[in-house]
């Protein structure tokens, strides 16, 4: 489900035990590892019941292989308030989603947070804490709580700084700029993404400042001392995902086309997955055994396409690319991508939402079956 961002499920399967490097001092690696490629493994069946065969017109826009393909879907969806209109070009945010309540959360820069409710239908500009509308929301996460509303933890690459609030948004706890280890000013740090790693704890990526990525408590919330990666780990570490059954962290290394995994237990580099060459990968969205992995680019500088990896399979399994395939002109760089499961009635829709970069926008793509 959309809510399944970040799961703890194993991602061991997509990738080649290469060797190991150790990385705890700020931007020092040891013993690189070598990228095991991903092959493409057509797939017939998948997690869902296949959809019913589209009807109507032949020749209904498709992008994707096997299973996995997708039509657009533009009517009665993802319609963005008037107000905030006059600044989706310029968006470079992230998608976060409340599954059980049914909402998509779009971080808008100069906005704040778009809800779209009822299967998508319904949009409203969240008024909440002035923090949220300053800079830019780039990559979040969301953690579910037990009779409570959810937890977001967000990145603002413009102000330097990240939010954590509950999804009322009505108050943002502010984590300043580190003021330590690698950081002597507050411009340096420029965060992209953020990670629950559990209830008590965060991590955040610093993919356009200094390159590290580092724990922080929530209670209080600040900064824990440790540094990781540095520019000789990645030249921009964009994304970051926790599987918690591993205690591993999952780094988007957007310019080199790879995701890195490392141990947060032992404090090492594991393992390493590599795209297509030429694809420059902003994040990974887990569900069950399968991972959305949007990029901005792809091989030799195509419109950027989003991958579905099988994590059992070790395999890239479908290839989307919306603007080549189903029309979305503003889909040249797809910087965010998100699993969204809608039911009606007994059957259920899978959906796949994105957001792009320069220009921006806002997309969505439903799973289909075309008849034989």
């Amino acid at each position: 489900m959309p809510g399944w961002r970040r799961t703890s499920l194993a991602l061991a399967g997509i990738f080649l035990l290469l060797g190991r490097a150790h990385d705890t001092d700020p931007g020092h690696v040891h013993e690189p590892v070598a990228a095991a490629p991903l092959p493409l493994v057509i797939e017939s069946e998948g997690p869902i019941p296949r959809p019913a065969p589209a009807v109507g017109p032949t020749g209904l826009p498709v992008t994707g292989q096997g299973f996995w393909r997708f039509t657009a879907v533009t009517n009665n969806v993802l319609s963005v308030p008037e107000a905030a209109r006059p600044f989706v070009r310029g968006a470079h945010g992230t998608l976060i989603v409340d599954a059980p309540r049914d909402t998509v959360y779009w971080g808008l820069e100069n906005v704040g947070w778009i809800a779209f409710s009822n299967r998508l239908s319904q949009a409203a500009i969240v008024a909440g804490d002035a923090k949220f509308s300053r800079g830019n929301l780039h990559g979040a996460d969301l953690q579910p709580r037990p009779g409570h509303l959810p937890q977001v933890a967000v990145a603002d690459n413009v102000e330097g700084e990240v939010y954590l609030s509950d999804t009322t948004f009505q108050r943002a706890q502010v984590l300043d700029w580190p003021a330590a280890g690698p950081y002597a000013a507050k411009g340096e740090f420029r965060p992209t993404d953020v990670a629950f790693v559990g209830p008590g704890e965060i991590y955040v990526t610093d993919g356009y400042g200094r390159a590290h990525f580092m724990p922080a408590s929530l209670e209080p919330l600040e900064y824990l001392g440790q540094w990781h990666g540095g520019k000789s780990f990645s030249q921009t570490p964009h994304g970051i995902s926790y599987l918690s059954a591993e205690q591993a962290l999952l780094i988007s290394a957007r310019p080199e086309g790879q995701v890195k995994r490392w141990s947060k237990a032992h404090g090492h580099l594991l393992e390493v997955a590599g795209l297509p060459t030429g694809s420059t990968v902003c994040d990974l969205d887990v569900w069950g055994d399968y991972a959305l992995a949007p990029c901005l680019d792809g091989p030799n500088r195509s419109p950027g396409p989003i991958y579905i990896l099988n994590l059992k399979r070790r395999a890239i399994v479908s290839t989307l690319r919306p603007k080549e395939d189903l029309g979305f002109t503003e889909a040249q760089h797809i910087h965010d991508a998100a699993w969204y499961l809608a039911p009606k009635g007994t059957a259920q829709e899978l959906y796949v939402l994105f957001t792009c970069w320069n220009p921006g926008g806002l997309g969505a793509l439903k799973l289909v079956s075309l008849a034989e």
